[in-house]
């Protein structure tokens, strides 16, 4: 299993365009092929921070999602929609 979290700052002028394109990837990628779980979550402390998590039965399945349209548009506009770079890490589990 792989677990993939991120960490990224929203704009707050982008806080609704943000919150659509994550909602539109979040209800795609639960019905990839290997999804266990995906969603993004807001830090309770501070609202501007949003908490990705992603479990997907392993690598080549997270890979997959990688290629698929809803995977690039997210990744085509998220950049205009957050402020900074995001923090991704990736964990295999057993």
């Amino acid at each position: 299993m792989l677990i993939v979290t991120g960490t990224a700052r929203i704009d707050p002028l982008s806080r609704a365009e943000f919150i659509a394109a994550a909602t539109e990837i979040t209800v795609a990628a639960r019905e990839d092929d290997g999804c266990r779980s995906y969603g993004f979550y807001a830090d309770l402390t501070d609202t501007d921070t949003v908490v990705s998590i992603e479990i997907w039965r392993d690598r080549s399945a997270l890979e997959e999602h990688m290629t698929h349209t809803h995977t690039q548009n997210f990744l085509a506009v998220v950049p205009d929609l957050i402020v900074g770079e995001p923090e991704m890490s990736a964990y295999d589990v057993q």
